[in-house]
């Protein structure tokens, strides 16, 4: 999740009697009985926190952010990204796409509804599109063909051109864009004919 990393804890156990005392990391005493080792470090039980609500972290599984321990809950409210689609936070995956969050299942197509994770898309407006529904809804149309243009255009004569469709209308050769052309009755024309 970004800015964030998941850490398990050990499960808490007695301390052999035979080895060097433990020092808790939080009030620096040492430890007689029962003890957490997590983050590298020795502590009561009850002493190792969440950094944020100062509860002790009872949990199996718990997170860090720069070093520090948090909760499940406090660390979704303080850094899960938030999906763009359902404003919920992000807690598995998370697609960065379009400058916005999403959940890897609420990336999808605006028209056809697919996901859209590993595939090409288009922005409209804010919503992601396949390319197939992009083409057939919002692909702006060749002036020549009246086809979706998915590629480069030539824009010209207030309208936009496939460029294989941007011809001379007499001798129907491609006009390049190196090529100058003169306009003859809203068509082009090559200067040649």
């Amino acid at each position: 999740m970004g800015c964030s990393q998941s850490s398990k804890s050990n499960s808490s156990k007695s301390a052999p009697a035979s080895t060097e005392p433990k020092v808790c990391a939080q009030c620096k005493e040492t430890i007689t009985g029962q003890f957490l080792t997590a983050l590298g470090e020795s502590w009561h039980p009850d002493h190792f926190a969440c950094e944020e609500c100062k509860q002790p972290i009872k949990e199996t599984k718990f997170h860090t952010n720069e070093g520090k321990p948090y909760c499940s809950e406090c660390h979704v409210k303080l850094f899960a990204k938030t999906c763009f689609a359902c404003d919920k936070p992000i807690l598995d995956k998370c697609v960065q796409a379009m400058g916005t969050n999403w959940h890897e299942d609420h990336f999808i197509c605006g028209g056809c509804k697919c996901k859209l994770v590993g595939t090409q898309f288009m922005d409209v407006k804010g919503a992601p599109f396949c390319q197939k529904c992009y083409l057939s809804k919002h692909a702006d149309r060749c002036k020549g063909c009246s086809k979706p243009i998915a590629d480069k255009a030539v824009v010209a004569l207030d309208a936009k051109w496939h460029q294989m469709c941007f011809r001379c209308s007499k001798c129907e050769k491609p006009i390049t864009s190196e090529q100058t052309f003169q306009v003859d009755d809203g068509k082009p024309q090559c200067v040649k004919c």
